[in-house]
């Protein structure tokens, strides 16, 4: 809790459908894939917390086009969105590797003649410290679907990196990508809400992308983001 909090943010999500650690800030519940909505009551837990949670939104399907997360076909997740929408919240769409990802594009065309509902979508992105690369993506997200944006998942990530050849970006790097990456977000009135994705210091991908050290402190990258 005092991790969370110390970032200042209005908003966090558990890539779960139950909340495990506060409601301030606002817990945003997630339906992973369509394992923890058939079998796993995902759907009860976001219900049953209603009262704690008060949320008004759900995420729903975490990369789906991935064979090592959600997997999903279009047409197993255009059969399951109904469960989704009946809940009455608003529903961001699935979350996919890439924006431009071809399963997108076939979700978001076959949803329209099902009158299914997509209030708002969802996106990763990972790369180089290009902040105008990644702004570029946001902007498109947005006006190829017509909806808000929520960046569920971002950050600098080196995928050639190994333990041995750890990420060739700099903490310093990172920083400039964020500060320019997150002001830009602020000046579209579109994008809703962002999240920053962390993982330890040591990690060889994304090390300078840490928001915490390993005594669970703000790194100075936290401590930026945190002013931001």
């Amino acid at each position: 809790m005092r991790q969370i909090r110390s970032l200042n943010a209005s908003w966090y999500y558990s890539w779960g459908s139950a909340y495990t650690v506060t409601t301030k800030p606002a817990f945003v519940p997630m339906v992973w894939s369509a394992n923890a909505l058939l079998r796993k009551d995902a759907l009860g837990d976001v219900a049953r917390q209603l009262p704690q949670t008060r949320t008004k939104h759900l995420l729903a399907f975490n990369e789906p086009d991935h064979p090592g997360q959600a997997s999903m076909s279009v047409d197993e997740a255009i059969r399951l969105w109904p469960h989704l929408q009946s809940t009455g919240l608003r529903l961001g769409s699935p979350a996919t590797v890439d924006v431009r990802s071809p399963w997108l594009d076939h979700f978001m065309a076959r949803a329209r003649p099902a009158n299914l509902r997509i209030d708002f979508m969802t996106m990763h992105h990972y790369g180089s410290p290009n902040p105008e690369s990644f702004l570029a993506k946001v902007w498109y997200l947005h006006h190829r679907y017509g909806r808000p944006v929520w960046v569920t998942e971002f950050g600098v990530a080196d995928w050639q990196a190994t333990p041995a050849h750890p990420s060739r970006y700099t903490t310093r790097e990172t920083a400039y990508f964020m500060q320019v990456a997150v002001a830009g977000m602020r000046l579209m009135p579109f994008v809703e809400r962002f999240a920053w994705k962390a993982r330890d210091p040591s990690d060889p991908a994304m090390g300078p992308s840490a928001l915490y050290q390993t005594n669970g402190r703000l790194t100075s990258l936290g401590r930026l983001y945190a002013s931001l």
